[in-house]
């Protein structure tokens, strides 16, 4: 199950440079509510910024808090999301739970305080749903490819095919309405779609 967090507010809304003129209109003696009322601020978001601008935070909303949740770093994410791409890329691809278990040994070796959910030695559901969409990856079963299949396909084999078929357009000069596509799915005429 994948849970996508949807707001039920407003509040915390309002990007940090308008907050921050909101909060100079108060700080030059305006009323905490004249000001919300005309920039379109909720009044109890300002009042809190102003309370925490007042003990030195500068933060807005509750990024601060989500941050403060995140496992790693962003650096640390971005290496563990290119360690995941480039294992695909070479023909091996991780399921789910594999990138979920890759990501808590990523932790541990590296000394990261885990989230309880994380003690059975897999990452959290929410946490894996939450990375797949930070770093645009998609998660798809495995197929299993061939060793031999895997390392056929490289530039010279798809080069030399791809020679092999225009001597053989250029020698027999077909027709378009001969030219089929014979591969496992079966045999279609292009020119007239049937198969």
């Amino acid at each position: 199950m994948v849970r996508t967090y949807k707001r039920k507010t407003e509040r915390a809304k309002a990007p940090p440079d308008e907050m921050q003129r909101a909060a100079t209109a108060v700080i030059d003696g305006r009323s905490i509510r004249s000001v919300a009322a005309e920039t379109g601020i909720n009044r109890n978001t300002l009042q809190r910024y102003m309370q925490r601008k007042e003990k030195g935070i500068t933060t807005i909303a509750y990024g601060g808090t989500a941050l403060a949740k995140r496992v790693f770093t962003p650096k640390m994410e971005k290496e563990l999301a290119d360690h995941i791409k480039k294992l695909s890329d070479q023909f091996h691809g991780l399921t789910a739970e594999k990138c979920r278990k890759l990501a808590c040994e990523f932790a541990k070796r590296n000394s990261i305080s885990v989230p309880i959910n994380w003690e059975n030695g897999l990452a959290g559901n929410d946490w894996f749903s939450a990375f797949l969409a930070r770093h645009h990856l998609s998660w798809r079963i495995p197929e299993a490819t061939s060793l031999g299949r895997s390392t056929a396909f490289n530039r010279t084999t798809v080069g030399e095919f791809f020679d092999n078929l225009a001597n053989g357009m250029d020698r027999y000069k077909f027709p378009p309405n001969m030219i089929y596509n014979v591969d496992e799915t079966g045999v279609g005429n292009w020119e007239h779609g049937t198969k």
